[in-house]
């Protein structure tokens, strides 16, 4: 397969993310682990990897080897670790860092490219093992970072970036901000994590039910994971177009 036969990969964690991305998509075709289609000027593969770092890994490492892809992009929500960043702020990675260090370094060329669409930011993206549910275990993890870049927390990419790095792949992974940092969040939610390190979303469900008071909590988040999601499909629309502009 030449260069320019070989399709953009995209990665999601989770359902509303994927979808909100294939509705930017035309002439979608399943390929049963992924699906094949055009999005912007790009041929393009979308993949739900799961959440969780063992999940994102595990499966973008699966679809580089399979479809050789010329990038990996990965696409999600994120906590914000940074006080100057706000629900909805977008960030491309310019670092990828977890528990092990840095991940290997993001595309340079695919970030300068994604810099120049208006509304977006280079950041460093911190991923961790269970969703960081206080405000004070936010700004603790924050000031536990050497980053000039503002900072956001997320369970993926560096899953997605050591896996594309492996292969070869230049990547890049956008972010939107769906909580600030001074904000909590139902405490359960760190306990929600499955053993594959993905959240257990019935888990959560449950826990839900027998604490109501956090129900309205839950509502406006899944209200912003799809708000977030829209804003990540729009970018990846204007990022894969011939005409960028800021």
């Amino acid at each position: 397969m030449s260069e320019a036969e070989k399709p953009v990969l995209i990665v999601t964690a989770f359902r509303e993310e994927f979808a909100a991305v294939l509705s930017r998509a035309a002439d979608p075709r399943s390929r049963g682990d992924h699906v094949a289609a055009r999005i912007g000027n790009a041929s393009v593969a979308l993949a739900m990897t799961g959440d969780g770092a063992k999940n994102a890994s595990r499966r973008a490492a699966e679809l580089c080897e399979k479809l050789a892809p010329s990038a990996l992009l990965g696409a999600g929500v994120a906590g914000a670790l940074s006080p100057d960043l706000g629900v909805g702020d977008m960030l491309v990675s310019r670092r990828v860092t977890d528990s092990a260090g840095d991940a290997p370094p993001p595309d340079a060329a695919l970030c300068s490219r994604a810099l120049a669409i208006a509304g977006i930011s280079a950041g460093t993206l911190v991923t961790i093992e269970r969703p960081e549910v206080r405000a004070t275990g936010k700004i603790s993890l924050g000031l536990a970072q050497e980053s000039a870049d503002p900072l956001a927390a997320d369970m993926e990419s560096a899953g997605w970036a050591r896996a594309a790095a492996a292969h070869s792949v230049p990547y890049l992974v956008v972010r939107a901000i769906t909580d600030a940092v001074a904000e909590d969040l139902p405490e359960y939610l760190a306990r929600c994590v499955g053993r594959d390190g993905g959240i257990n979303r019935s888990s959560v469900v449950l826990r839900a039910l027998s604490s109501p008071t956090t129900i309205p909590a839950l509502l406006k988040m899944r209200s912003r994971v799809r708000e977030c999601a829209r804003s990540l499909g729009a970018f990846l629309e204007i990022f894969l177009s011939p005409a960028k502009t800021k």
